[in-house]
């Protein structure tokens, strides 16, 4: 699991420093030219297996079990913010879909994935318990459509 949330925070640096570059002042590359530098490396599968699924594995068990002292609910709190970034990663470059429901689902996942990192914070384990069942039918619909066969 700690490869897993490794993958995710080296992802999440890369994305930090593509949203860096694409706030630079007057006379900086625009937002155009800073998004086409964006170079997605991991397939939306590798994004599934190494960093969605067992993140969203985590926010489920701590959204049916709440967890027991501080440390546990930061490390809800980080799974769910890498969790919410995952979801931002389906939807830039070639990963995005050229389709409203992908696009649906992807910022489902990230708004209740932000939910769940707003509830860790909180320590709030009625609203943890909520994000994470958004997250699990958000989940639920969308592999219904692309994973149907």
């Amino acid at each position: 699991m700690r490869w897993s949330i490794g993958v995710a925070l080296a992802v999440l640096v890369g994305v930090g420093a593509a949203h860096a570059q694409a706030q630079k002042p007057r006379g900086a590359a625009s937002p155009a030219a800073a998004a086409s530098q964006i170079k997605p490396v991991a397939t939306i599968g590798e994004i599934m297996t190494l960093m969605t699924i067992p993140l969203s594995n985590a926010v489920f068990e701590a959204g049916g079990e709440a967890p027991k002292d501080d440390k546990s609910w930061e490390a809800v709190r980080g799974q769910a913010i890498a969790l919410a970034e995952s979801g931002n990663l389906l939807m830039i470059g070639s990963r995005a879909k050229k389709s409203a429901a992908w696009m649906k689902f992807s910022r489902a996942q990230v708004d209740a994935a932000e939910a769940a990192a707003k509830a860790a914070a909180a320590k709030n384990a009625d609203q943890l318990s909520a994000a994470s069942d958004a997250l699990y039918e958000t989940c639920a619909e969308c592999h219904k459509v692309y994973l149907a066969n």
